[in-house]
């Protein structure tokens, strides 16, 4: 059994330890380790944090929250990152046949990397489910994989894509690649 004087510390140690983690912006493991080639790509003729701000409302709009934000540790290169909540895409995108998907892979998460280009930024979205499992927190990024190209979530990609490129027209156009 461990003294109350010992609890305390290993409290406080943890706590420490979480404050940090948070403070450094290393947030999201899926975040972290950078867009796979699953991502689609949209171009902008603004600044990354003028495209990530605008995403962040894209989001919100449609009832999503944002649920990691950070930014480079050098901040000279001016690239920025965001984790979406989960998203039951058949709430954001009513419209959508569901078919023979099962109740987990209706859930996504949205990853977004946004780095300067030449006339303005990246900003690469990913789509990821976790195909066995209802959404969990922490996440189980082992068990997360790229959401299959006729995966409804991919119209929300578009459509959210399309808002954003409305959002961002005062400061410039988005087209999207696909890679």
């Amino acid at each position: 059994m461990l003294s109350s004087r010992t609890r305390l510390w290993l409290s406080a140690g943890l706590a420490a330890g979480v404050v940090a983690a948070c403070a450094s912006g290393s947030g999201s493991q899926g975040i972290s380790r950078g867009p796979s080639g699953d991502a689609t790509i949209l171009r902008v003729a603004a600044p990354p944090d003028t495209v990530m701000q605008r995403a962040w409302e894209v989001l919100r709009n449609d009832g999503v929250q944002p649920r990691w934000f950070s930014r480079s540790v050098d901040d000279s290169t001016n690239v920025a990152k965001m984790e979406s909540d989960w998203i039951y895409v058949p709430r954001v995108l009513d419209s959508a046949t569901f078919g023979h998907l099962s109740e987990p892979e209706k859930y996504i998460k949205l990853l977004f990397w946004a780095e300067p280009s030449r006339g303005g930024t990246l900003l690469y979205v990913e789509a990821l489910y976790n195909p066995v499992n209802l959404p969990s927190e922490p996440v189980q990024w082992a068990s997360m994989r790229p959401v299959p190209g006729a995966h409804p979530a991919w119209q929300y990609v578009q459509v959210f894509g399309q808002n954003l490129g409305r959002r961002l027209e005062g400061t410039g156009e988005a087209e999207s690649d696909e890679s």
